[in-house]
Formats: structure tokens, sequence, C-alpha cells
């Protein structure tokens, strides 16, 4: 396993820690997880997003996460930020309680100075260019959290002390903490990388035997003194100081003895530690005099956070005393991986240049947003837009031509037609007041420097000297930088103040008119600080929610009019999702065209099925109702507008026509022919016409009638009615009408318009010269599964159409009977009318379209073969009854999803009915055989229900006499159909049912393909 393997892993191994011990309230854990801050707000900032994370059930939740800010909103440095966590615990504790806790302690106190655009939320929670495996966007925090949540398993009580700049990838195995009083966690790095950082050089070895103590620090030292001074190894490889320390509980207790009197906390003595002038550094103060080779004299010479005053060396004379008898170990991490988010150019160069270094820990350059270049987080990016692979763009909505610079930064803005200039940082925020500032500065200006530094490619002096401007209109105190020039304009809008920091741009360049001067000029201006200080949090948090919302809808959108698996468009909506996700989505079903509308509304069926929700009244029944109504709606339109109802040439030229059909037997291709999988993907079936009882079991007569009435009769039901409200005929959707299908068809072929358009049935029978009656009779099972409602159907339609003198074409009666299983909301396909219309063995197939033409292909096979098919072939009735309409939905639910599994099958028995055709027409009738029997259980697989145990029981009884068997139509009931063995007869298959099934009405009919 090389070193990119081991990190991979080791970054896997980290998550199911962390996963572990989210779902396990007995795991080793954290006892606190402690960030500090520089003031209350900053505090808050950090609240909001760790009480997100609680909320959404991110974090662990029996550690107690606390925000803790510096005292008095005064900066007191990393080391009196420490004490104050640990006087904060001791107060809430108890003393001797706090040296029990293991305590993870995130130091996050500074202002973001060198990269302002997380001054306001924070660096610690800035992102990491991968998703999370629970869907969540990564920031630093998370990542560390994740990488230490090994720790506690392996160590006893103390405090592990990390940065927030800085992501460090190890494995907890290669840590033994438990015994040293304190430690250095480093990773070996080049000697390059080590003249940029903290650098630790080892000294004797540790009390315990296993680690080397840190004798002194080395911070950015050149080269040259790292090799004099014996930092640097054999491999020219030097310990990096990656900031993460680790204190034993006896350095605790050291601690909390500098602010206690006779073992009780004395705030005195605590405010003698922790205060802005003293300003004490953890790294300077409280480990320096635990390295080897310190002195108190050089101790008292370390380079301050603040000023060197008596009040510091006091402190440190103090802390001398506590903490010089202890030891650093120098704790190495091989092999080990450390980040730095430190200045913008640093970022940026990580964020665009660097990321395939880590594609094996799942980083990406683009992370939730539909963009396809550039580096882009949690953004929106039109696709008129022109971005470039150098930019970074984060927590954006880039609207239509745009033009983003090369090497350009955007973060919290919204822009349309815009062009952004080069090498810039260009970042928005929403103020307290309700207003706005954007701010821009170069992406390599280094906002701690001063007036005369570089910005944007000029300087402030520049902008001054050439605007007549003095320090008083830039500066409010004599310290005059970029970080507190007043440049940025307040603004009403966020689109007004994007405009005003591109206008500071073109005053920078010495390229604005002397209008937009003086509109600036005439602003309300802040400088980073003031703008970051005055920054909204909760709202700038909620504008990255609301991004982050739409982005992930933009990409389930595109995920399902990608024809992705459904499931892939789920996830990209992330979890929990926010409610006006639902109503967003709604919105795009409504404005949406087929197929994206049919999906949409499937795809909010099933969510809330799983969630147990309604949107806008709806529940999943209804939105599933909603995406079967739209194909519905489809083909209604298609169908009408190819074969109209021509009221012109109606009337009645015979006084009664009858039409007899067959049924049909499918072989192979269902489901293949019904919507909307035909609509999309074109269909292919293989059937047969089939006599019962050695009759035709389909009989349908149409008469004309003197009365303005339309009679139905149902014979074999004893049924019949009389209607003369249009209203009714209209209303077919109703599966227990006895009649739905009789009106049905009167609406399918266009007679009944499907929409009310005034007229009435009187007016109607007036046009084409009287009333009708459909009189309908069937000799078959209902749920039988030889598509006898169908064929019904096409019975009517041809003998309505042949007595009113319309279109009676095979291709109409296609089209019509197609319409007619929508409109009574059974989803019936179009092979059951195409397979029984005619006589004879059909292949038939259809290509992609709303209006679904059919081509026919009569199967020219030898006499022997047919007649040996005769003779083999048997239909088995199981004395069960199936509703076509719940197979054939759940089925077409997983084709509307775009099920991966589903589609495979279909496809592969859309494959079998060309094999079988083809050995067919070889007259190989076995090889048939089996290719039946592989279709029936790739069925089983598209629906659980197409099977079930009594008919494959009833499979089972007769198994050593057949080589095929499958269900008839849509399945769960109905017919079997088998292909008999060479030499069995259908008598001795009828003896073997009859001595099995005696009386329970399971058995052999007679029937003929013809």
């Amino acid at each position: 396993m090389n070193r990119e393997m081991f990190l991979a892993q080791s970054y896997r191994d980290a998550w199911s820690d962390y996963d572990y011990t989210c779902k396990n309230h007995d795991a080793s854990r954290w006892d606190w997880v402690i960030i500090t801050a520089s003031n209350t707000k900053q505090a808050e900032a950090y609240q909001l997003q760790i009480d997100k994370r609680i909320k959404e059930s991110c974090l662990p939740s029996n550690i107690n996460f606390v925000i803790i800010p510096d005292l008095n909103n005064e900066r007191i440095g990393s080391g009196g930020a420490t004490l104050n966590v640990l006087y904060y615990l001791a107060d809430k504790l108890g003393i001797e309680n706090v040296k029990k806790q293991k305590i993870l302690l995130l130091h996050s106190g500074g202002d973001s100075k060198r990269i302002p655009q997380y001054s306001a939320c924070g660096k610690l929670f800035a992102p990491v260019p991968r998703v999370l495996p629970n869907g969540k966007k990564a920031t630093i925090f998370d990542e560390l959290l994740i990488s230490v949540s090994g720790i506690p398993a392996r160590t006893g009580a103390g405090m592990l002390v990390l940065p927030g700049d800085t992501e460090v990838l190890f494995n907890p195995l290669q840590l033994d903490l438990a015994a040293c009083d304190a430690a250095g966690l480093s990773i070996k790095a080049s000697i390059e990388s080590g003249t940029e950082h903290g650098v630790f050089l080892q000294g004797n070895e540790s009390f315990d035997k296993r680690n080397k103590n840190v004798s002194k620090f080395l911070h950015k030292q050149s080269e040259v003194v790292l090799r004099t001074a014996g930092a640097v190894d054999s491999y020219d490889k030097v310990d990096v100081d990656t900031g993460c320390i680790w204190l034993g509980s006896k350095i605790i207790n050291a601690l909390l003895e500098l602010i206690c009197i006779n073992n009780k906390l004395s705030e005195t003595t605590f405010k003698k530690f922790v205060n802005p002038k003293v300003c004490l550094s953890f790294y300077a103060d409280f480990l320096y005099p635990m390295a080897d080779e310190s002195t108190l004299e050089s101790y008292y010479k370390e380079t301050p956070e603040n000023v060197f005053s008596n009040e510091l060396k006091e402190c440190r004379t103090a802390i001398w005393e506590k903490l010089h008898t202890f030891h650093l170990s120098l704790v190495k991490m091989l092999p080990a991986e450390y980040i730095h988010f430190g200045m913008t150019h640093e970022m940026y160069d990580l964020l665009v240049h660097d990321i395939p270094k880590y594609y094996s820990l799942g980083w990406n350059k683009r992370i939730l947003t539909n963009a396809v270049s550039g580096t882009v987080i949690n953004s929106y990016v039109d696709e008129s837009t022109v971005l470039l692979e150098d930019c970074f763009i984060e927590d954006c909505v880039i609207g239509k031509n745009c033009h983003i610079g090369s090497g350009s930064i955007l973060s919290g803005i919204e822009i349309d037609n815009i062009e952004v200039p080069q090498n810039i940082v260009l970042h928005a925020l929403k103020l307290n007041n309700s207003k706005y500032v954007c701010r821009i500065y170069g992406r390599n200006d280094n906002p701690k420097s001063s007036k005369t530094d570089t910005f944007l490619q000029s300087s402030l002096v520049r902008l001054m000297e050439k605007n007549g401007l003095d320090n008083s209109d830039l500066w409010d105190t004599p310290a005059a930088s970029i970080w507190n020039a007043k440049i940025y304009c307040e603004c009403d809008t966020l689109k007004e103040s994007i405009n005003m920091a591109l206008c500071l741009y073109r005053i920078m360049n010495e390229t604005a008119s002397i209008e937009e001067f003086n509109k600036w000029k005439a602003c309300v201006h802040y400088s980073l600080k003031d703008s970051f200080g005055e920054a909204d949090v909760s709202a700038i948090l909620k504008r990255q929610d609301d991004i982050e919302q739409l982005v992930r809808i933009k990409k389930c959108i595109l995920s399902l009019d990608g024809n992705k698996p459904m499931i892939n468009a789920i996830s990209e909506l992330g979890t929990p999702i926010a409610p006006d996700m639902f109503k967003s989505l709604l919105e795009y079903a409504s404005i949406s065209s087929f197929p994206l509308n049919m999906r949409i509304y499937l795809l909010l069926s099933t969510l809330c099925k799983q969630l147990n929700h309604t949107i806008s009244g709806l529940n999943f029944i209804n939105l599933e109702d909603k995406s079967y109504e739209i194909i519905r709606n489809e083909i209604i339109k298609a169908t009408m507008e190819k074969h109209s109802f021509l009221f012109k040439q109606a009337k009645f030229v015979h006084e009664q026509v009858t039409c007899q059909l067959p049924v049909r037997v499918n072989f192979c291709g269902s489901p293949s022919d019904a919507a909307p999988y035909c609509l999309e993907h074109g269909g292919t079936m293989l059937d047969g016409a089939l006599l019962l009882k050695g009759k035709l079991p389909v009989s349908v007569t149409v008469k004309h009638l003197e009365k303005p009435v339309v009679v139905f009769e149902s014979i074999d039901q004893g049924e019949i009615v009389e209607i003369s409200e249009i209203s009714c005929i209209r209303n077919c959707n109703n599966l227990f009408d006895k009649f739905s299908l009789h009106k049905a068809v009167l609406v399918a072929c266009g007679l009944i318009p499907t929409l009310d358009n005034g007229q009435s049935l009187q007016d109607i029978c007036k046009i084409i010269g009287g009333g009708l009656k459909i009189s309908t009779s069937v000799d078959v099972p209902k749920g039988s599964g030889l598509g006898t409602s169908s064929i019904i159907a096409a019975a009517c339609i041809k003998a309505l159409n042949q007595i009113l003198n319309q279109d009676v074409s095979d291709e109409c009666i296609y089209s019509q009977v197609f319409l007619a299983e929508q409109l009574m909301l059974t989803g019936g396909g179009w092979q059951d009318q195409v397979g029984g219309l005619k006589k004879g063995l059909k292949y038939f197939t259809s290509k992609p379209g709303l209006y679904q033409k059919i081509g026919v292909e009569y199967l020219d096979l030898e006499k022997n073969v047919f007649e040996e098919l005769n003779q083999r072939f048997a239909l088995i009735f199981s004395g069960q009854r199936r509703l076509a309409r719940n197979v054939l939905h759940e089925e077409m639910n997983q084709c509307i999803r775009n099920d991966a599994e589903a589609m495979k099958s279909i496809s592969k028995i859309r494959e079998y009915c060309a094999l079988m055709k083809y050995n067919l027409e070889k007259g190989d009738v076995t090889a048939f055989a089996h290719y039946i029997t592989k279709q029936f259980e790739l069925v089983k697989c598209l629906d659980k229900g197409a099977s079930n145990t009594c008919i494959e029981y009833i499979f089972n009884v007769c198994d050593d006499l057949i080589d095929g068997k499958s269900i008839c139509g849509a399945g769960g009931g109905g017919f079997l159909q088998v292909i008999l063995k060479k030499g069995i007869t259908k008598e001795q298959l009828k003896i073997r049912i009859e001595e099995e099934f005696s009386d329970c009405g399971v058995e052999v009919w007679d029937c003929q393909l013809i």
C-alpha cells in the first residue's frame, strides 16, 4: 500500500470512527469540543453553524459543544483563550473534574485578515472541496472533528489543541499519547516547506522511550539555519509543526494552578494572565518552556502576540515555574499530510491547482454545483456564463451571460450580464442594517499590509494622490492599512453593492468616469474590518442554505432530465430535505414539459411516501396520480391530433355492426408496450391470437337507435344502462363502474369530447343521426391476462368507427384503444389490441414518441412448426383474479424512476422477443420455450407481484411436463402459459392438474393459436 492509498484508507477509517461515535452512545469520544472566538459576535456565528449541524443530526449527541469568546470581546491571545477555556470548565465542573475530561480545543479566534471572505463566518468553517459521506459539504471544522474522532479511544484525560486553519490527515493508530506530559504532532516535509512553517528540532529520548523530546522551536527559518541546527534529516526532510498539540492531565493541572489560589479559581489571578496587554500566546508562552534547550532568559525574549511588557514578563516567570520541568514529546506521524489554508493566494492555489493531489481523498473541483468548469462550491452557474477552469466560485448564483475573469475568486454574490475582472476577489456581505457591502481586492493582495503596498494593481496612496483624498477620508486611526481602509460602499441592494465594488476597481485602475468617482465618494464607506464586524451572519448563513437548496434542486432536476436513476436525483437533494425544496420541486413540475414533469411528480410522491409528508395538500397518492395524468394527457393530445372524429362525414352507414375477435397470448415483450416506457424507448412484443373453446371469445355489436341516448349492455354480466347525460359518459375512470370501458371508447374515438365544450349528448346524437347501443360479450374469466379489456375496446372502436363512417384502419384502432386504456386509468399498453385484432403470430415494434405507430410483422412459420407449437402450447387458469393496473403501475413506476435494473431487464426482454422470433422461424420450439421461461424470470424481477406462491406451485406440479412457462399479461393471477415437452400431450397435463387441483378452479383450458 503506497502513501496515497494509506492516507485515503485512513480518511475512510476516520469517517467510520466518527460515524460510529455519532450512532453509538457508548463509543469513546471527546467529552468537550470547544471553539474559541475573538468576540461574542464571532461566537454567535460559530454557534449558528454548530446548531445547524446538531439540528441535522450531523454531530455526536452526547458531546458538549461550546463556543467561548475572548474575555470582554478584547483580544487575549491564543494562550489567554486557552486559560479562558480552562476557567470556564473549572467553574462549570470543578477543578478536579476538569483533569478527568477529554477535551478537543479548536483555536479559531482570528479575524481572518489574510482571507477576508471568511472573516464573518470564520475560517474554521471555510470549505474543503469534498462531499462528506452523509451528503453534506465539508468544512475545515468537519474535517478536523472527523480526523481526530479516533483519538479519545487511544488516550486518557487531557486536551488536544488544534489550529482552526489547518487540516491534518493521519491515522490515529500512529499516536500513543497516554504517557506524554505533552506532545507536538509533526509530519515529515521538505526543507522548502519547513522554511514556511514552524519546525521541531528533536532532542533527547522521551520518558516513555517511544519518542524524542522537542529540544527547540525553529519558526520560518532559512534552509541554512535549519541545516546548521540539525533539523534536516538524511532524506532532506524536517519535522514540521502542525500546530496540533496534546496536553496531558499534568499539564492541564499546571495551567489550572496558574489561575487558582489554594486550589480555588481566583478571578483576580485569572485576569492577571488573561487580558489584552499580556495577550499570552499558546505556542510561544505555553510550549516554549517545555523544550529541552529552552532557558528562562531566552523565554523572556520570545516574540509576544502583543508587545513586551513587565506584566508579560511576570506572567512568563510564573508559567516557567509551572511548565519547564515537563517535556514536550515529538510525535511523528508517518505517513501524514498537512494542509494549511493560509492567505488568499495560498487557498486559491490549494483549491484551484492542487486538488488533483487529493483526488484519492474525495476532493473534487465541483461540489454542490451544476457548473462544468472552474472550482465551484455550493453555487449555481448558468450555462451561458463563461467560467474558466482557473476560477474559484463559492456560495454564488452566477446568472446569464456573465464572464468571469481568469484567476478570480467570487464569494457570496449574485450577478447577471456582468464581466468580472481577472485575478480579483469579489465578496459580498449583508449587514445588520439590512444593507449590503461588496468587498473587492486583488487575489494576491495582503489586507494586513500598509497603504503603500499593492492593492488592485495600484495602491491606496495612489488612490489618494490621484483623486485629492487624504488619510481622514479613508482611515479613522493613524494605523493605515488595507484592512481598515474605508473604501467599500454601503448599498441598499446586493446588485448595487456589486456594481459599486466594480466601480472601485475601475477607480483604482484609473478608468472610472468623474461621475462614477463622485458616486463612489458620496457613499457611506466600510473597511474590510468594519464590514465583517457589522455582517449579519444569520442572513449570510441562510443565503448559503438557500443557494444550497437551489443548487440541489437544479442538480436533482438535471439528473431527472438526463434520465439518470431517480435514486441519484433524490440523493442530490441531501438530508434533511427542507420544506421549501418540496414546494420548489412542485413549482418546477408545474412549468416543466413531458417527461420531466412526470418524473418530478413521481419523485415527490416517492419522497412523501417515505417521509409521510404532504405538499400543498397533496399526498403521495395524489402526486403519483398527477404523474400518470401527465402521461394520459400527452397520449390524448397525440392521438386526437392524429385520429380526430370527423363529424362532417359522421352518419350511420349501417344499422348494426358486429365485430368478433380472438384473445391474445403475450409470449414476450411486456411491459415494453406500456406508457410511459414505450413513449420514451419504443416497444417490442411477440404475441399470438387465440381461440378459446374453439370460438372467438370476444363479441361486440353496435346498433343505431332512433332515441338520442346511449345504451351500454354487458351480456356476460347481465347489465344494461341507458345514458342521456354526456358528463356521465365522460366520467370513464371509475374502476368499479361496469361500463367504464364502454364509456372510454366513445371518448377515445372522439365522439364524446374529453372536455366540456357545451355540447349535450342530444346535440351529438343529432349530428350523427341518432343514438346508439353498444353490446359486449366475452367468454373469458375476468382478469384473465389475455388482453380481454383492450380487445373488447378494439372490437367496440372497430364496430363504432365502421357504423359511423370513420377510420377503421388498424393503426387508428391501435391508437384509440391505447388512449381508452389511459382514460380508464388502467395504464394498459398497445400489445393487446395489436395481438387480438388480427389472426396469426405477430412480432411488433414501435419507436419512441408520444404517438405510437406500431409496426406489425407476421411470423412466417412452416406448417409443421405452427402445428407443433399449437400441440405444445397450453393455457392453465390459475383460479386467481388480478388487476393489471396494480402490476403495471409498479413496473411503470420503475421505468419513470429509471431504475437501472428494471431498465436493463426490459431491454433484455425485448432482446428475447427477437431471439424467440428467430427460433420459431427456424423451427426450434424448444429453444423458444426456454426463452419464455427466461423472460418470465425477468418479469418477476420487475415486479414481485407478477407471480406468487400459488402460481409457482402450479408450475412446480407440472414441471417435469414442460419446457417453458410464464404468466399471461401483467401476472399476479389469471391464465398461465406453458410449452409442453416434446411428446407430452395436453391430456397428460390436464390429468396432472386435475389430480392436484380437483374442483379448485385451477384447470387446463381448451385453446388454439390461429
